[in-house]
């Protein structure tokens, strides 16, 4: 296996007017101190929620006995990753994914028409999101981690409720909001690290894609 030099960055920027989840904290980054106005150094502070942007899910996040950031193991956030394109209008289903090559440990991430999505300012209720048969199915599989191009790994509502902890108890890795727009089908080796926060749910990532040439 031999890594290409450039890596693809499939992390979203993160500014102010970016989509957020909706009842989720926003983004706000101020300058604390600046050389422009006669300070001895540019210094910010920013708040925001911990699932802003490209992020991870940790079990805590929707499991009240899970792991936190401090606890989770990391090694499911780099590795092999498999990106398919799906095609699916509405969720990502087992007919969808079953005859697709997933083997244990591997990193799974879709492309979706989300990918669109992430690039507009506004919230789209109608995203592409794992179904509970499908996250199931990534469980029966044994694989590390699952991403997917918006701010949720599972649809809007109760069934994505259900994914996230069908996938959590598992301790499955789950990312969210890759920028997969400029990323074709096939085999990559991905590294998205999160911050090392006690008792955190998540952490937002730096995201990156590196091609394998075998």
């Amino acid at each position: 296996m031999i890594l290409w030099d450039k890596p693809i960055d499939v992390s979203l920027l993160i500014h102010e007017e970016m989509v957020f989840w909706p009842s989720d904290p926003k983004f706000i980054l101020e300058r604390v101190s600046e050389i422009s106005k006669g300070s001895n150094a540019n210094l910010s502070r920013v708040s925001m929620g911990l699932h802003t942007g490209t992020h991870i899910d940790t079990p805590y996040h929707f499991l009240e006995e899970g792991k936190t950031l401090e606890k989770i193991d990391i090694s499911r956030f780099y590795g092999i990753a498999k990106v398919f394109e799906v095609r699916s209008e509405e969720k990502i289903l087992l007919k969808d994914i079953e005859d697709l090559n997933i083997e244990r440990d591997d990193i799974i991430l879709f492309k979706t028409k989300n990918s669109l999505f992430l690039q507009e300012k506004i919230f789209h209720e109608n995203y592409v999101g794992l179904s509970l048969e499908g996250a199931e199915y990534l469980v029966s599989k044994e694989i590390k981690a699952v991403g997917i191009d918006y701010l949720s790994i599972g649809p809007k509502g109760e069934e994505g409720r259900k994914v996230h902890k069908t996938l959590l108890s598992k301790e499955i890795g789950i990312i969210e909001g890759l920028d997969l727009s400029n990323v074709s089908s096939g085999k990559y080796f991905l590294i998205a690290l999160p911050l090392k926060i006690k008792g955190g749910e998540g952490s937002p990532v730096r995201a990156l894609l590196f091609p394998i040439k075998e």
